[in-house]
């Protein structure tokens, strides 16, 4: 008879754990990088639609009504941008937990030690970003304004050390307590 090869049985090595703390650390990144686009965003905003919208006649034509119409409507959509960026870190923040019942990953609890040194090397990552963003937040430039408009990602990014840990911590004890399967496809029933 025909010996079935499988592959992936009993081949949990570290990549999981390595995508794992790449992808908080994008989170993180990603999350910093949006905070400061779109304060520069909200101050060109604030700086186009006025003229904008003082343009007058042109002809038979109101164009201040028109550049009303688009710049007026483009700036609300940025007034609501601090919004929807943060509830898109929030979620991806979540997705990153969820992610782990989805993948079903159940590492070797022999890299534990690599899981810990992994999260000792995002909580420095976390605190270089916090301090980054720190800095620009603390400032009194107009981006620094803008950036303290946007409390609840500014305050995600500050606290960004306590929170990856706290969802490195959750995902860990996800990942190595888990019980293998009942079909014996991976994991090591720790």
């Amino acid at each position: 008879m025909l010996k079935r090869l499988d592959l992936n049985k009993d081949k949990k090595g570290a990549i999981g754990i390595l995508i794992f703390v790449c992808v908080l650390f994008g989170i993180l990144l990603i999350g910093f990088t949006a905070a400061i686009v779109v304060g520069i965003i909200d101050i060109v905003s604030d700086e186009i639609t006025p003229i904008m919208e003082d343009l007058g006649m042109a002809g038979g034509s109101n164009i201040s009504e028109y550049a009303g119409y688009g710049f007026g409507t483009m700036n609300t959509f940025v007034q609501a941008l601090p919004w929807i960026v943060a509830a898109g870190y929030v979620l991806a923040l979540i997705f990153t937990i969820v992610f782990i019942f989805i993948v079903g990953y159940n590492p070797h609890p022999a890299f534990i030690a690599f899981y810990f040194a992994l999260m000792i090397l995002l909580i420095f990552g976390c605190v270089l970003v916090s301090n980054m963003y720190q800095d620009l937040y603390s400032a009194t430039d107009d981006l620094a304004l803008r950036l303290q408009e946007q409390t609840i990602l500014s305050y995600l990014l500050l606290h960004s050390p306590f929170i990856m840990v706290m969802i490195m911590v959750i995902g860990g004890l996800l990942m190595f307590t888990r019980q293998a399967s009942a079909e014996g496809s991976g994991g090591f029933g720790v």
